[in-house]
C-alpha cells in the first residue's frame, strides 16, 4: 500500500497548509475546498471513514458525505468523487482521494476560489453522496444484551 504522499503531485500538502483556516471552514471558497479535501483524507487515514458507504467499500461510523457533496456541487471534483460507485478496495479509494487532492488543490484553482466568498457550508451540504448508519455491529449486540 502506498502512502498518500506517494500519490500526491506538486505542492498539494503545502497548499493545504497555506489555505487551511485555523478553525471552521474559513472565509472564502479556497479555504472551504481545502478543509473539505483535508477532512476526507484525514478521516480515511485516521478512522477508515468513506464519504459514501452505500456501495462496495464500507466506511466506519462518521458521516463525511457533506464534504464530498460540497465539492461536487461546486464542480470542483471533475467527476472524481463519482468513482466511489465502483471502488472495491482500499487502494482504489486512496487513489481516488489523491486524484481529488491533485485536482482541487492547485495554486491556480485556489487563487481563483480565494476571490469567492463562502458559499453554503461544507458541514451541511446535501447532494448525491450518502451515509447510511449501520447499527448492527458486534458492539451494539453486546450492549443490547446488557439491558
Amino acid at each position: 500500500m502506498m502512502s498518500l504522499n506517494e500519490y500526491l503531485q506538486g505542492d498539494v500538502l503545502q497548499l493545504i497548509d497555506e489555505y487551511m483556516p485555523d478553525r471552521g471552514e474559513g472565509e472564502n471558497q479556497a479555504s472551504q475546498a481545502c478543509t473539505a479535501v483535508n477532512k476526507l483524507i484525514y478521516k480515511w487515514y485516521n478512522d477508515g471513514d468513506v464519504y459514501d458507504n452505500t456501495y462496495y467499500l464500507k466506511g466506519w461510523c462518521n458521516d463525511l458525505s457533506s464534504y464530498a457533496n460540497w465539492l461536487h456541487n461546486h464542480n470542483l471534483d471533475s467527476g472524481i468523487l463519482d468513482r466511489i460507485r465502483k471502488i472495491h478496495s482500499e487502494n482504489e479509494y486512496e487513489e481516488l482521494l489523491a486524484d481529488l487532492a491533485n485536482e482541487v488543490i492547485t495554486k491556480k484553482n485556489l487563487e481563483e476560489l480565494e476571490k469567492l466568498p463562502v458559499e453554503g457550508s461544507i458541514y451541511s451540504e446535501s447532494g448525491p453522496f450518502k451515509f447510511e448508519e449501520d447499527y448492527e455491529d458486534e458492539y451494539d449486540d453486546e450492549y443490547d444484551d446488557e439491558w
